[in-house]
């Protein structure tokens, strides 16, 4: 089955569109909550699961008229297969703990959006999309709000110089906020130290730590990992 210029475009175009809207919704949201995976990414990963399925379907009925038929599952498998990596590659463990896990779900999620996209289930997949949303925003406020979950949270500072008084203003602003610390690495850069922080508490308090972070004396630049 060949397709002309016009069709193909009128193929792909609605296709593209509701695509880059799925995955920038849920990168959105993880932009707001300054996870490494953002907007670009997941529009990417949205995008690029869509077009594979489609090209796939393509392919697949390419030689209908002489009576030769593909298999299109076999592409939506490798994306299944091949999106672990990038999953994968946001997971960081340190000293048994583990971050990254709900940004490594929602990028298998986008990939599957993609896919149901690309076999022409658009409005099913903005339907996903808006529900992923509701799940993600909803149950943070469920543990905040009523189960008050300990989470871990990690972030990175830049000091100027590690004075004992630096020391004593973070130690004394992690207790001042319920947060305990699990892990914690020093690396010198020249002039400066940067520090990797990794601690358990609320959401609030994190929230709270890090605005508090900016305003003691000799912290230079301040991270969320």
């Amino acid at each position: 089955m060949s397709m002309t210029f016009p069709q193909l475009i009128e193929f792909f175009l609605p296709k593209i569109a509701i695509a880059l809207l799925c995955g920038g919704l849920l990168g959105f949201e993880r932009e707001l909550k300054n996870k490494p995976a953002g907007i670009k990414t997941n529009m990417l990963i949205c995008l690029a699961s869509t077009l594979y399925t489609a090209t796939s379907i393509l392919i697949s009925t390419a030689g209908a008229e002489q009576g030769h038929f593909g298999d299109p599952g076999r592409v939506a498998a490798q994306i299944v297969s091949g999106i672990g990596l990038l999953g994968g590659g946001t997971i960081i463990q340190a000293r048994g703990t583990i971050l990254g896990l709900t940004t490594a779900a929602i990028i298998w999620v986008v990939a599957a959006l993609g896919i149901c996209i690309g076999i022409g289930y658009g409005d099913v997949a903005l339907v996903c999309a808006v529900v992923v949303i509701l799940v993600l925003v909803g149950m943070t406020l469920f543990e905040d709000r009523i189960l008050g979950r300990s989470l871990t949270f990690s972030c990175e500072l830049v000091v100027g110089e590690l004075s004992q008084s630096v020391k004593q203003d973070l130690d004394q602003s992690l207790q001042h906020h319920d947060l305990t610390i699990q892990d914690f690495l020093i690396i010198n850069k020249g002039r400066d130290t940067k520090i990797n922080l990794i601690y358990k508490g609320n959401r609030n308090s994190h929230k709270k730590f890090i605005l508090e972070l900016w305003n003691l004396p000799g912290i230079k630049e301040v991270k969320q990992s």
